[in-house]
């Protein structure tokens, strides 16, 4: 159970530090294939550029389209907040919670006990009367 709590707390944790903060996603692609995924920065190494730059000019292939591309994401966060939050529900909305709320219940409803407590019960009355039976006297 320690365990459990210690991850979910950390994941929430970096949820939060990763809604707060703007990231950004690099990946190089060599032949529509992903080489290269970098976080945080905006270039990613290729080896391909590497060894073009090594061979001299004589051996350079001489292509104009470069089959290497670079794709950038950048998540920002907005740091603009409405004024005043307004909290409105459609019809939809309403429904899919109405049709939750009553799944729910359904699904987790408390069953009554097997047996139930009735407090006007009265015992039956005994055939033979107990202490002339055990022969228990007080004097």
């Amino acid at each position: 159970m320690k365990l459990i709590r210690t991850i979910l707390t950390l994941t929430l944790a970096l949820l939060v530090v990763f809604s707060s903060l703007g990231m950004t996603i690099t990946q190089h692609l060599c032949a529509g294939e992903v080489m290269a995924t970098v976080f945080f920065s905006h270039s990613a190494d290729c080896e391909m550029e590497k060894q073009r730059e090594n061979l001299p000019d004589c051996h350079k292939p001489a292509m104009e389209d470069d089959c290497c591309q670079d794709q950038t994401i950048v998540l920002e966060v907005e740091d603009e907040q409405q004024l005043s939050p307004t909290f409105k529900l459609s019809v939809s909305d309403m429904t899919f919670i109405a049709a939750f709320t009553a799944v729910w219940s359904a699904i987790f409803e408390i069953y009554a006990p097997a047996y139930s407590h009735v407090p006007d019960y009265a015992p039956p009355m005994l055939a033979q009367d107990i202490p002339v039976l055990v022969q228990s006297f007080l004097i």
